[in-house]
């Protein structure tokens, strides 16, 4: 039986029979849930759907996705449901059917980065920020396997956004707090609770979204949520947002949402999840409309992009579908891409120490071109290349690093697939091939299973 700190208990805005009910559901075990990629098309185990999103579905069991290559191929992110709600934002508010500047301000490990890749249009930029070093890779792993270009990493503290005054049309903040959502998912997480952390979080939490909100637009809308139930992260923040910041909370639609739960006191309207209510992990959400806006834009300060030269943009444009549409440009020796559409957006944002931009196609030594994993992974891969389709067990000693492949082709690149999606490059040579994947992606966990 799960033990919760009274504290805890007694901060929960539930009536005491509902406390019950919620005490035995986190003693239940946690549902599975995996967000499908549309644009990689592929068989997935069935299951049944999650109700605010459409590419969402919980899974009848657990498996281990480590030993799925389709997990790898970025055909699917694996989420909690709960979380998958920005969908409906999204939707109701029409953020999808234009264009818009987004930030996710607290982005790794990037499941409602790649999820907002998914649902805007495809020249919509996405700027993911993550300030804490330790959690880029995975941030920037997620992304290159997700296969989108019209995204841009970012590791910068968040007051850093202050100086692109009124730039984006949309601020998601999935704001770090004290975690209360995850204890049916990590029992230890209870032994770290405390009423003082939840105060230490509030307030951070307010320094965050105050450090934010020069960065967005008049009329622009701030996403604010948490994996929390108690209302100093989340009620009260919300109305000191509303007060301190003129704002406005926007009403969503729910009734089709059974389970989901619509707090409105005063001018604060938040949308609640809880484990007794609905199939998932506990969440908070609230949408805030920002009415004034006395910032002057700064759009001037931008950097200059290196630019590829036209030999290199039309070889590049070999690999790619819509080249036309791309933007070419070197970082570290490699050739990446981005939209066209965003090209001045990018030279913007090069004072926001970017980690990642668009994709890379291949790095240049001499004459010989190494193409990407992140080219390997992209949604715009030009597939006519040489391909080698392999099974499961091949898939999966591939990833671990074996440098075994039985292969008809002659010597060079060969893309390896698996169930028609791209998984890396190799270099053939000789009987053996050499990894073109990444070391620190490879697999570590024995493969007998």
């Amino acid at each position: 039986m799960l033990e919760l700190p009274a504290d805890f208990l007694s901060m929960l805005p539930l009536s005491e029979e509902e406390k019950e009910k919620f005490v035995l559901s986190l003693n239940e075990p946690s549902v599975s849930s995996i967000r499908k990629n549309p644009l990689k098309k592929v068989t997935l185990p069935e299951g049944n759907p999650v109700a605010w999103s459409r590419y969402g579905y919980y899974l009848p069991q657990r498996p281990v996705f480590t030993l799925d290559p389709l997990f790898h191929s970025g055909a699917y992110y694996v989420q909690e449901a709960s979380s998958m709600f920005i969908e409906q934002v999204i939707m109701q508010l029409s953020l999808d059917e234009k264009p818009i500047r987004i930030l996710d301000a607290c982005a790794s490990p990037g499941g409602k980065t790649t999820h907002l890749l998914s649902l805007l249009h495809r020249e919509s930029l996405i700027v993911a920020n993550e300030s804490i070093r330790s959690r880029q890779q995975a941030l920037i792993h997620n992304v290159c396997k997700w296969g989108y270009n019209n995204i841009v990493v970012t590791q910068t503290d968040v007051s850093r956004f202050a100086s692109l005054a009124g730039y984006f049309d949309v601020i998601l903040c999935d704001a770090p707090c004290s975690g209360e959502g995850l204890f049916r998912k990590d029992t230890q997480a209870t032994k770290l609770w405390s009423k003082e952390n939840v105060m230490h979080c509030a307030l951070r939490q307010q320094r965050i979204v105050n450090d934010l909100w020069p960065a967005l637009k008049q009329g622009g809308l701030f996403i604010y949520s948490t994996c929390t139930y108690n209302e100093e992260e989340n009620e009260k923040n919300i109305s000191h947002f509303v007060n301190e910041l003129d704002a406005d909370c926007i009403k969503l639609y729910i009734e089709n949402f059974n389970g989901v739960k619509e707090h409105i006191q005063d001018k604060v309207i938040t949308y609640r999840f809880s484990p007794h209510k609905i199939q998932g992990e506990g969440f908070t959400l609230s949408v805030l409309r920002k009415n004034n806006s006395e910032e002057k834009s700064l759009y001037n300060k931008s950097s200059k992009v290196e630019e590829v030269n036209a030999n290199i943009r039309k070889q590049a444009g070999n690999y790619i579908l819509n080249a036309d549409e791309s933007y070419f440009f070197m970082h570290q020796q490699s050739v990446r891409f981005f939209p066209l559409s965003l090209k001045r957006d990018l030279a913007l944002l090069t004072g926001m120490n970017i980690t990642h931009a668009g994709t890379a196609i291949a790095t240049i030594k001499g004459k010989d071109w190494i193409p990407s994993v992140e080219l390997a992974l992209s949604t715009a891969l030009n597939t006519d290349v040489n391909t080698e389709a392999v099974d499961k067990e091949t898939a999966l000693r591939l990833l671990k690093g074996d440098t075994q492949l039985e292969t008809a082709h002659p010597e060079g690149y060969i893309l390896v697939t698996y169930q028609q999606l791209p998984l890396m490059f190799v270099k053939k040579t000789g009987r053996r091939i050499n990894h073109l994947y990444p070391r620190e992606w490879y697999i570590r966990m024995k493969l007998e299973q």
